[in-house]
């Protein structure tokens, strides 16, 4: 009889590519823990690393626009004089 062993594995990724690689994993109907045991089984099994896109362009897409949201700068308006000089600003165009 052979025993399961199961092991907790924490990892740490970066928020903006966390969440692109989520959106995927989700329109594809996986959960981050069920990947993770797929790619550690492809990898014991092939001796590759398993790296390939399987969703639509679309999906594909979004993920990356998830992904380059995180580097958008944000402005903070905590006064009048600060929203009109806000909305003043043209970004120099």
């Amino acid at each position: 009889m052979t025993i399961l062993v199961k092991k907790r594995v924490q990892y740490t990724v970066d928020q903006a590519i966390m969440e692109s690689a989520e959106y995927i994993m989700a329109k594809v109907g996986l959960t981050p823990a069920t990947v993770l045991s797929m790619v550690y089984a492809e990898i014991a099994r092939t001796g590759k690393i398993p790296v390939t896109t399987q969703v639509g362009d679309e999906d594909f897409n979004t993920a990356r626009l998830i992904a380059v949201s995180h580097n958008i700068p944000s402005v903070k308006v905590s006064n009048d004089a600060d929203a009109a000089a806000f909305l003043e600003d043209d970004g120099g165009y």
